[in-house]
Order: C-alpha cells, then sequence, then structure tokens
C-alpha cells in the first residue's frame, strides 16, 4: 500500500517536469555548498539528542551525546522499513544499552514526536499569516493535525499526572485478569517515560530545544536548496519542512518517498518557484538527507557494535512484561 502511494505521488510530481533542465540542474550542483548542507543537517541531529537526553532525565541521566546513535538508528531505520518501525527500534536499543524500560523510552519518543508536530502547527499559522493562495486541503490539514494532536498532547499530560486515575477507569472495563495486569503493567511502564511533563524547566527546555533543531535543519534546507540552484529564505525552507513533515504521516514508502517531494513542490509553488526547479531541489535534497542518515547509522553500527540484522530484528521484537 505504502509503496502504490509513493508510486502515484511521484508520477504526479514528474508528469510536467522538464528532465533537461532537471538534469542540468543537477549536474551544476555546487558540490561544496553540499558538503556545507550535509554537515548543518548532521549538527540538527546532534540537538535532537540533546533533547532527547533532556527528555529521557527523568528516566536516566545521560552523558554527553551518549543517545546519539540510538536516534541515528530509529531515522535509519525509517528510511528502511515502512510504517515508522523504526521508532520501535530506536526504543528497543535504548533500552537495552541503557538497561530502562523500553516501554518508557518509547513514551519519550512519543513525546519529542508530539513536541515537533506542536512546532509545526504554530509555525505554520504564524507564516501562514504572510503566504497568499495557501491550498485549502493544506489548511483544513493543519486543522486537523492540531485537533488531533493538541487533544493527544493533553491525554499524555495527565496521563503523567495523575496515573491512579486511568488505572481506576481501566478496572471499569473488568478485563479478564491476566490481561488487566499486561495492561497495567505496561502502562505504567510507558507512563514512566512521561515524568518529563511534571518538571516545568525541562518542559521549557525541551521546547526551545525544538525550536532550534527546526531552524538548524532549515538553514540545512537552505543551503541545500542553493546547492542544487533554488534560491529561497531559511522561513521559506522552515515552511516547507513545517508542511512535509505533517506530509510524513501518509502511508508511503519507507523514507517517505513522494510525501515529501509532493508536498514540498506544492509548498515552493506557493513561493512562485517553478515546478522543475522545485521537483529538482526537493528530491535531492531529500535524497542527499537520506544518504547521511544512512552514513550516520552504519557508523553507528560499528561504534555500537549492532548488525543491520540486530536492528532489523529489534522492529518486529515484542516487548516481554519485564519491559
Amino acid at each position: 500500500m505504502g509503496c502504490f502511494v509513493s508510486i502515484v505521488l511521484i508520477y504526479l510530481c514528474v508528469r510536467n517536469i522538464d528532465f533537461k533542465q532537471s538534469v542540468a540542474l543537477l549536474k551544476n550542483a555546487d558540490i561544496s555548498l553540499i558538503l556545507i548542507g550535509i554537515s548543518i543537517y548532521v549538527l540538527s541531529y546532534i540537538v535532537r539528542s540533546l533533547r532527547w537526553d533532556y527528555i529521557l532525565a527523568p528516566l536516566k541521566k545521560m552523558k554527553f551525546l551518549q543517545s546519539f546513535y540510538y536516534l541515528v538508528f530509529g531515522f535509519f531505520m525509517n528510511n528502511i522499513l515502512p510504517l515508522r518501525l523504526g521508532e520501535f527500534v530506536r526504543a528497543i536499543v535504548a533500552g537495552k544499552k541503557l538497561e530502562i524500560s523500553r516501554s518508557g523510552v518509547f513514551a519519550t519518543i512519543v513525546v519529542e514526536r508530539l513536541m515537533d508536530i506542536v512546532i509545526f502547527i504554530i509555525a505554520f499559522f504564524l507564516i501562514a499569516m504572510f503566504v497568499p493562495n495557501i491550498p485549502n486541503w493544506l489548511q483544513k490539514s493543519f486543522i486537523l493535525c492540531a485537533v488531533i494532536f493538541g487533544f493527544m498532547f493533553i491525554v499524555l499530560f495527565f496521563m503523567s499526572k495523575d496515573e491512579e486515575k486511568f488505572l481506576n477507569l481501566l478496572a471499569k472495563f473488568h478485563l479478564p485478569a491476566k490481561i488487566n495486569d499486561i495492561i497495567k503493567s505496561v502502562f505504567l511502564k510507558f507512563a514512566s517515560g512521561l515524568k518529563f511533563f511534571q518538571n516545568k524547566k525541562l518542559f521549557f527546555v525541551v521546547f526551545i530545544t525544538s525550536v532550534i533543531v527546526w531552524f538548524i535543519e532549515a538553514y540545512a534546507y537552505q543551503t541545500l536548496f542553493a546547492a542544487f540552484g533554488l534560491k529561497v529564505t531559511a522561513i521559506q525552507c522552515l515552511f516547507v519542512i513545517v508542511t512535509t513533515g505533517i506530509a510524513t504521516m501518509l502511508p508511503t514508502a519507507p523514507g517517505f518517498i513522494g510525501a515529501i517531494e509532493g508536498v514540498g513542490m506544492v509548498t515552493l509553488g506557493l513561493f512562485g518557484v517553478e515546478g522543475t526547479i522545485a521537483f529538482t531541489a526537493m528530491a535531492a535534497t531529500h535524497f542527499t538527507e537520506m544518504m547521511a542518515i544512512y552514513l550516520l547509522g552504519i557508523i553507528g553500527m560499528f561504534k555500537e557494535k549492532i548488525s543491520f540484522s540486530d536492528l532489523f530484528s529489534f522492529a518486529t521484537e515484542k516487548q516481554n512484561q519485564k519491559d
């Protein structure tokens, strides 16, 4: 299903593309800007790792950049496996290496993702005030996301604040004792990863760090776009990141192929960028960033002494009751 969606999206992207112009843009790409763009992109992952350290703090105090390769493994496997299974890989690897609850680690990843979406939604509506002719479907998509993920954010906050109320609610369903015990055990371990919500200072630091992450990525996009012949501002790049970030929720092939290119083209079109240039810059930037993650993932496997088959098996590994 995901591959079919990606094929359809790519077809819609390339049907009116001037391939001669596209090839010329790629041939004339500025290698030095590509290397600078990749460096900035890697920097965003270093900041992501620092942010995750703060979110993990209630579970375990982290050494500087201790979580970096665990985080990279998640993105690395998201580019290989469908359905964001890389998030489970990250939770399992980090849980094993750090000797903490994998359910708790997974909860921190959910919090991290929700924080990103909150930033995206805020940024979209702020920037949208200065962008004309935004498609109605795009605006409605963000309004829907604001409702859904705002509700999820509130639910997680109250789960972290009062575990007893959730367990009392669970008791009202009168589930079989064994199932009830399993759910209770998983919930308590998952809730342990939500303690970050109860620390206002920690929450503020994570929010600010999240903003920094996406501004760094905006500058990475701006640099890579420039390398492939497209001149746009950092704020315009941030808007592209925001819209394509929401697009990655679509069921596509691994690496979100098609969704990023398609929505990126639409967004760049709002700034007057011609279709061929928009597609070439968007696809080349996406490919370059994927290659950077693959390289970091391979380095991480050597550094952490983990094989690719290990990472692949972690994607389907079921958590036992001890986790």
